[in-house]
This record gives structure tokens, sequence and C-alpha cells, in this order.
């Protein structure tokens, strides 16, 4: 049908840059001023800065594929297959209903009034391509809307509702390697400073 649409944050990943950025010159600067102790000191805690900088706004995201949304959220991966979708609201930011919990979509807020008024592309005609694109909550609930259109018409979801009673459920997977890193980076922040 349609290629893998990506929507996540430009300026997330900016921000992240910029965060690990600033956590080297930091380090580089207590390296000269204050020596290689006090350096490795600082090291936990601006990996913890950096770290959570990303899984904040870096690392959230949506995907729209034939096959599943791909909800990345900062604790947790929700992977909601087409039959178990049943539709999207936009509020403060996107949520996505499913046959399960509804989802909120943590990388795709709502525009704020302003930003739309001072936006300074043009809005896109028609539906997005294939690729990456900046995520928010209306250019990525249209995106949802068209890829189930079509699949619809495509006659890939007409047996959605055998599938949801044979078991097919959104996918919740936690983040434990994050939330895991967080707790020992904060321990490893308080022991050493």
């Amino acid at each position: 049908m349609g290629g893998t649409q990506e929507f996540s944050s430009t300026y997330g990943r900016w921000l992240t840059g910029a965060a690990a950025l600033a956590a080297v010159i930091a380090l580089v600067s207590v390296f000269f001023v204050d020596g290689v102790a006090e350096c490795l000191q600082l090291v936990p805690l601006l990996a913890l800065i950096v770290l959570l900088v990303w899984a904040l706004f870096w690392n959230p995201g949506v995907e729209v594929s034939d096959g599943e949304l791909v909800i990345r959220n900062v604790l947790a991966t929700v992977r909601v297959p087409w039959p178990a979708y049943r539709g999207v609201t936009v509020k403060y930011s996107l949520v996505v209903h499913t046959t399960g919990a509804d989802v909120t979509v943590w990388a795709a807020p709502r525009s704020s009034g302003t930003a739309q008024r001072l936006r300074r592309r043009p809005t896109v005609s028609g539906p997005l391509g294939p690729g990456r694109h900046n995520a928010n909550a209306d250019r990525v609930a249209d995106a949802v809307i068209e890829r189930q259109v079509a699949l619809k018409d495509g006659g890939y979801l007409k047996d959605a509702e055998a599938a949801v009673a044979a078991g097919v459920v959104p996918q919740r997977r936690w983040h434990w390697l994050l939330i895991g890193s967080v707790v020992v980076l904060t321990a490893a922040s308080f022991v050493l400073l």
C-alpha cells in the first residue's frame, strides 16, 4: 500500500544535540580547571541529563505503516495492529483509541494557535509521503486516518473484528533499560556529588 511514515520532533533532536554538546563542554572545562577526579564525579550527572533529554525529546515518535501503528512514548512503546485501532482524538496531544487502553502520544503535541499562525511553511496539500516528518497532533492524526481508510478501501481490514476476537491486541513494551539507567545514574550522581 504505502511506505512507512515516521513522525518525531525535529526540535527534540536539536535539543538533545545541544544538551550533549553542553555536557561535553562542561566536562572539558571541569577537566582543565579542577582535574580528572572532579571531571569523573560529574560524568553520571551529565549522562543522566543527556539521557533524560534524549528520552523526553528525541526518542518519542510514531510510525504509521501498513501493518501497525508504533507509538514510542517516554516509558513504553505500544504496537497497535490495525484491527485493534478504533480512532484518534486530538486534545492537548494525540490520543489513539484501541480495543485495549487508549494511548496518549507524547511525540505529537497539539500545535498552539500562535504556532499555527506563525508557521512559515505552507500547509502540505494531500497526503504525506513515506519517510520522516515533524510531529504534531493534527499531522499525525491525518496520516493515521488516511492510512486506515486506504487499508479499508484496499480490503485489508475486512476481517478486523475476527482478528480482534482471535486475540489481536495492542502490545506494550516497557523501556526497562532506560528506566534502569535513570535509576543507576541518579544513584551514582547522589553518591559522587
